[in-house]
């Protein structure tokens, strides 16, 4: 029964994941398309504005909702927490970077921090500071945040002992992540 259960979580997290904040943002609460056609064109992605604020607080609940979800549902499933939480937030990611409902181009930073936050809150830390020192050296966000993405299960592995199962999908959850950076950082490396 449980593993019905958690392939059902598994597929809302994926569902909930493909909602896209640009949309709802430029439907719901602006009532203006300029919101999600400059959101697609990658014009305001880059940018602090209002807009954006909303954008991401949206991306952000719909990863942190599945993420908690399963992290209060890993006894009921059988789970480790920190490997229920990572599976939701692995769900959630394919959502955002791979949505059902609509094209997306999701970059998952959101859903990274969220996620790695319930993992392991000291190797998120670290990693998110490794994104910090990093962005600060080169101005830019890609290739700091692909280092700070690879960062987390490495330091998740070497220094906090996280399950067999964890380990191995926080290394895959890396990989996804990369799989969606992965032109911006050879545009970036041949600059």
């Amino acid at each position: 029964m449980s593993y019905i259960l958690l392939f059902v979580l598994l597929i809302l997290s994926y569902l909930l994941g493909s909602i896209q904040g640009s949309f709802i943002s430029s439907k719901y609460i602006y009532k203006d398309d300029k919101v999600l056609r400059d959101w697609q064109e990658y014009k305001s992605v880059h940018t602090f504005t209002r807009e954006r604020i909303w954008v991401v607080v949206i991306d952000g609940i719909k990863v942190l909702i599945p993420v908690l979800l399963l992290f209060i549902m890993a006894p009921i499933l059988s789970l480790d927490s920190h490997f229920a939480a990572l599976l939701g937030g692995a769900a959630a990611t394919l959502g955002h970077m791979y949505p059902f409902f609509h094209k997306g181009k999701g970059e998952a930073m959101e859903a990274f921090i969220i996620t790695s936050l319930f993992v392991s809150l000291p190797a998120s830390l670290i990693s998110i500071g490794v994104f910090a020192f990093l962005f600060l050296i080169f101005g830019r966000k890609t290739l700091p945040f692909v280092i700070s993405v690879f960062s987390f299960p490495v330091l998740l592995i070497l220094f906090f002992s996280p399950t067999f199962e964890t380990g191995i999908l926080s290394i895959l959850f890396s990989i996804l992540i990369f799989g969606r950076q992965k032109k911006a950082v050879n545009s970036y490396l041949s600059e």
